[in-house]
């Protein structure tokens, strides 16, 4: 499973509960934090003190939802998530 496969499920998962459209996931119980300063991928969702106190750190998104029992948190690299978005097929208008 490519790093992309993988996380496609894992957003797929956490905004389950959301609309398909995700209009106002906060209102669904999503909530959203992006840390980082620069766009890249090379790190992946890895996150460190240092990296956000030095000016090192890729940007990541970290989503967290809570269904009145479980918590969940996922991270995801924003690079990968536009890489994720780019490798779908674009929407046609019916024509």
């Amino acid at each position: 499973m490519s790093i992309l496969e993988r996380d496609l499920l894992r957003l797929k998962d956490i905004t389950k509960t959301c609309r398909t459209d995700m209009h106002e996931p906060d209102e669904q119980g999503l909530k959203c934090r992006v840390v980082g300063d620069h766009l890249d991928n090379a790190c992946g969702e890895y996150t460190t003190e240092d990296a956000i106190i030095r000016g090192y750190q890729e940007y990541v998104v970290v989503l967290e939802r809570f269904d009145g029992e479980k918590f969940q948190v996922e991270k995801f690299n924003l690079a990968n998530l536009i890489a994720l978005a780019r490798s779908v097929e674009p929407w046609t208008d019916g024509e």
